[in-house]
């Protein structure tokens, strides 16, 4: 049950520093909280940095493969406004999304051919 209870906590504090980390970019500075709750605020935004930035670099190479597919200025002004959002809240880009400009490709599996019953391939 501690588990699942941290687990709870741990959204908890995300959910909430979300707010704190949006409250904070659209003032333009950290807002400050009441001295009982400054710790609490202060693991808040910890947590919702964290699970932003493993969001983000979750999310990151799908939206590059999507914009990919758009025409070059739609991608462009889609790629802009993607960044400055992310940037709006200080979440940094991922490296591995930073540098490159295509998502990787999913590998597929080799298929083999049926197998005869001496154990060569059949002939096609």
């Amino acid at each position: 049950m501690s588990e699942v209870l941290e687990q709870v906590k741990s959204a908890a504090y995300a959910s909430v520093g979300v707010n704190l980390l949006v409250t904070d970019a659209i003032v333009g500075r950290e807002v400050p909280a009441p001295d009982f709750i400054e710790e609490h605020a202060t693991l808040a935004r910890k947590h919702a940095t964290k699970a932003l930035t493993d969001f983000r670099a979750l999310t990151e190479p799908h939206a590059i493969r999507l914009t990919g597919q758009l025409p070059s200025s739609v991608a462009e002004k889609l790629t802009d406004n993607r960044n400055k959002a992310w940037e709006f809240i200080g979440i940094e880009a991922p490296s591995a999304a930073a540098k490159t400009t295509k998502a990787n490709k999913r590998q597929t599996a080799k298929v083999k051919k049926p197998e005869a019953e001496d154990g060569e391939p059949k002939e096609s």
